[in-house]
């Protein structure tokens, strides 16, 4: 008697989802919380409908002024909650979990901003795509506008203007050699590579810790790829305010520190140009607050501390 195809067809499908949440068991997600208690739930909600399923879900939360840990536990109580003292900024704030989560031994750690969404197969076509790119240490995806129409806001990453003393997010497909790095709201980082590279910088408090943390990466030898059927949505700058002088503030300091770091000849251009041009562009739409911004955070970004 024939095999009976319909048979043979459900122990493939079976065979095919177990192959798939093995590979989610590789995988720990995390997500930095800081006063955004319901947009992080909503992110959680997204990764409990993911398909594979991750193995962990990690939730850091930055000090939260709110009942933040208690909601988010009461709501997933399967997430591993931690929380720091203070608020340590987003790399410093990240880098005690992804420590640990180093010595446990996932194979991918996936950070996502928690003012995301992920569609159910993004991790699964994520996994898909990085099997094909065996010296890829982190892998990024489609990051498209959280309300309709859905624009892209970036195509998994970018690159740095390095006498410009700023970056640019690509917004169309482009090939990966191009990527100078990943966004931060979405990265999905090879273990292995991170356990070579290090872990974020903590100089940087919030904006271009991921493009120093890719930057690295590629200075010991990996490569950034794009999964372009990877989709995740995200609300943008929900965290200081888009367009506000907290964040002028704040991406002027990481961007002088970042230059200050890696352009030993071409910092001092980069610096004066990205400073002024921002300056003027502030001036120019009648904006003293975000200028006077720009300008406090060049000088931060001279201190010793991070903030």
């Amino acid at each position: 008697m024939p095999p009976d195809p319909a048979g043979r067809s459900a122990v493939t499908r079976d065979a095919n989802r177990r192959a798939a949440q093995h590979c989610g068991e590789r995988v720990a997600v995390v997500v930095l919380n800081f006063n955004g208690t319901d947009d992080t739930l909503a992110c959680l909600e997204s990764l409990a409908a993911m398909q594979p399923a991750p193995g962990a879900v990690h939730v850091v939360d930055n000090a939260s002024e709110d009942d933040a840990v208690q909601r988010i536990g009461a709501a997933f109580p399967q997430a591993r909650i931690s929380r720091n003292r203070t608020n340590l900024g987003f790399g410093a704030g990240l880098d005690p979990v992804l420590e640990r989560l180093l010595d446990d031994g996932p194979e991918w750690i996936w950070l996502l901003n928690n003012d995301t969404r992920a569609a159910p197969d993004t991790l699964a076509r994520l996994l898909a795509h990085a099997s094909t790119h065996p010296d890829a240490g982190a892998v990024g995806a489609r990051i498209l506008d959280m309300q309709p129409p859905h624009a892209i806001q970036t195509w998994g990453g970018g690159r740095i203007l390095w006498w410009g003393g700023t970056s640019r997010h690509f917004v169309a497909e482009t090939a990966d050699g191009n990527l100078d790095y990943i966004t931060g709201a979405s990265l999905l980082l090879r273990a292995a590579a991170l356990r070579e590279t290090g872990l974020f910088d903590p100089r940087f408090f919030l904006y271009w810790e991921d493009v120093d943390l890719c930057l690295r990466l590629r200075k010991q030898g990996w490569k950034l790829t794009v999964a372009a059927d990877a989709v995740v949505h995200h609300e943008l700058s929900g965290s200081t305010g888009e367009g506000s002088a907290a964040k002028d503030r704040l991406i002027n300091a990481s961007g002088v520190r970042f230059f200050r770091k890696h352009a030993a000849v071409r910092g001092w251009p980069a610096i004066l140009i990205g400073t002024t041009a921002r300056i003027v562009r502030r001036i120019l739409r009648g904006d003293l607050e975000a200028a006077r911004a720009v300008l406090r955070g060049a000088r931060d970004g001279f201190t010793k501390t991070p903030r």
